[in-house]
């Protein structure tokens, strides 16, 4: 006789288990007869949260992790991605935006956004924005939903742009050091913070023609998605804070409500507590254990993909972002010559790669790292289409790479240009005989003195020095103007170190078009007469040891995206610092720098 415990368990075994969307039997069985319930109503959840950067380097947030938060980078691009398939979603469920978590997009991110937002309301989505206390990043997003609310007790924060540049020469001089500085141009706006304690009034008017430029961007946004004539937001933007009654009266927001939270908040737009709130930009993991250990192999281990081979006509997105300098290894948060170059090199000879988009976000950096990265990119475009794409920033060393005569699309925001070089010695003299030490230097010559920490270059070693930026100079307005199709005079009329926003830099022949990734990658997708294709990202994002390297490597710490949004409050002054410590450990002849100061934020 068969035991009855093993019955049971065989009987569990084989009757098969029903689907969850096949409800509760139980309760389906008492309610035979009445009528069957409303199907609740579904709404699609965009919240984004945190740092976004083009590519994520390392999957982590260095000093964010450090700090106690979460540590991890969003990519944007999928999010931005996400946010367009939206689109071909079936169905009519709205799409609900909580805008109360801290996030930032800039100018060149937020343009990129408003395209795939345009595909929403063209494929007649209904889409919904919540605010509380909103930053001008965070009202740009929901101004291009259909409705906005604002909770009553918040406030919305609509700002132009605007650039806080540090100057050094008084606190240098208060310490003893005195810094030797060459460069070229007649436009000075790179060196300024080192030589001046106070900005001039030619290198304000740039930057304020610039800044408004880049400012009618970000009015035409706002203007157009709220339907409010221009000068209404430029004259908002001028009290910059506006309470919810302000705010509602000035037709940037359609409804005030409680300060209840946004779920309440929907179901209140919605008229029914019965909804059920769907994440649209995919699955969040569930939570694991919080050790260090596990934290560590959560993210690195299952963010380190392996390259996988490719099987189709394939467009590759090759991210060149940071500060560009000279090495054989890689360093978080820069662009370093040896390993950029192998990367591409690696896509010249893929044939499954048809062309490539090389999208830049940089402010420059060491000029002979610039050069071979360049000369790698020209050898590229002999073997396949290649076109640039620039984000927030792609100027002086930034720009030189792109100089080799092939399409160049930026953003109305994007900062560029800034064609110009300089280099620079700090002599401690004063300040190392004000705390009693002497330095002697024991040499055979005169040029020991490029090495000495306490002597100033004597007009022989400047005059050296000089004649080398002016090579260097030069080289850089050739290469320009052979890219540009332009006569070498007239780059040099719109160089010498002088930035330009996107749209300046179309008007005086730097780049080709005002467009955005989507534009750069069908350009290319033309050209290599594909239309079937996959569109990748490279390079991936590394391990941990990316991590620690990320976080102790030069500029890494400065460079990682939390780090630059708290920094941007200190303007330039990252920047200025970073070639202060470099003249510091450089042990050779002073570098040759190709790099830009300006830093736009909307703050």
């Amino acid at each position: 006789m068969l035991d009855p415990r093993l019955a049971c368990a065989l009987a569990c075994l084989l009757i098969p288990a029903l689907p969850r969307s096949q409800g509760k039997p139980a309760k389906a069985a008492k309610a035979t007869g009445a009528k069957a319930e409303a199907p609740r109503q579904k709404v699609l959840l965009v919240r984004p949260t945190g740092a976004y950067a083009d590519l994520p380097g390392g999957g982590v947030d260095p000093m964010a992790l450090l700090m106690g938060e979460g540590g991890k980078q969003s990519a944007f691009y999928e999010f931005a991605d996400r946010i367009a398939s939206l689109a071909n979603e079936k169905g009519d469920e709205p799409i609900f935006f909580d805008l109360t978590r801290s996030f930032g997009f800039n100018g060149a991110q937020l343009r990129e956004i408003e395209r795939r937002m345009s595909k929403l309301r063209a494929a007649g989505k209904k889409t919904i924005a919540y605010l509380e206390n909103a930053s001008s990043s965070q009202y740009q997003l929901a101004a291009l939903c259909e409705q906005v609310c604002l909770a009553g007790m918040g406030g919305v924060e609509i700002s132009s742009p605007s650039m806080s540049v540090m100057f050094m020469k008084d606190a240098l001089d208060l310490v003893g050091v005195r810094l030797d500085i060459v460069r070229c141009g007649d436009f000075k706006g790179a060196v300024e913070p080192y030589l001046l304690p106070r900005m001039s009034d030619h290198l304000r008017e740039h930057y304020v023609a610039m800044l408004t430029k880049i400012n009618n961007d970000v009015v035409r946004r706002i203007a157009k998605a709220r339907r409010i004539d221009p000068a209404t937001v430029r004259s908002l933007q001028a009290k910059r804070l506006l309470s919810a009654k302000e705010a509602l009266a000035a037709g940037l927001v359609d409804r005030i409500v409680p300060w209840d939270g946004a779920e309440r908040t929907l179901g209140r737009i919605l008229g029914t507590k019965d909804y059920d709130l769907v994440d649209a930009l995919g699955k969040k993991k569930k939570r694991g254990s919080a050790g260090f250990l596990s934290v560590m192999n959560d993210l690195f281990a299952p963010k380190r993909k392996r390259t996988k081979k490719l099987v189709k006509d394939t467009v590759a997105v090759l991210h060149l972002s940071g500060g560009i300098v000279d090495g054989d290894s890689g360093g978080g948060g820069s662009m370093v010559s040896g390993p950029t170059v192998k990367a591409i090199d690696r896509l010249a000879k893929d044939d499954k790669v048809k062309g490539v988009v090389a999208r830049i976000n940089s402010p420059g950096g060491s000029a002979t790292a610039s050069e071979a990265i360049r000369r790698a990119l020209d050898r590229l475009a002999a073997k396949k289409p290649l076109v640039f794409s620039m984000g927030r920033v792609a100027a002086s060393g930034g720009y030189w790479i792109t100089c080799i005569g092939r399409p160049i699309y930026a953003e109305a925001a994007t900062i560029t240009g800034s064609i110009g070089v300089f280099a620079m010695k700090p002599s401690l003299g004063t300040l190392m005989r004000r705390v009693g030490v002497h330095e002697e230097l024991i040499g055979l010559d005169q040029g020991a003195q490029f090495l000495s920490l306490s002597a100033s270059w004597n007009e022989s070693l400047r005059a050296r020095m000089q004649t080398r930026v002016n090579d260097i100079y030069d080289k850089f307005l050739a290469i320009a103007a052979k890219s540009r199709g332009m006569a070498k005079k007239d780059v040099a009329a719109v160089a010498g170190g002088r930035v330009w926003s996107g749209e300046q830099a179309k008007a005086r022949g730097l780049i080709d078009t005002v467009g955005g990734l989507g534009a750069a990658i069908a350009q290319v997708a033309k050209e290599a007469k594909i239309e079937d294709f996959a569109t990748i990202h490279r390079p991936q994002p590394g391990g941990i040891d990316s991590f620690l390297s990320q976080l102790f490597a030069q500029g890494g710490v400065l460079g990682d995206p939390k780090t630059r949004m708290a920094l941007s409050r200190l303007g330039n002054l990252d920047a200025v610092l970073a070639v202060l410590f470099d003249s510091f450990r450089n042990h050779g002849p002073a570098r040759v720098w190709a790099v830009t100061n300006a830093v736009v934020g909307l703050r």
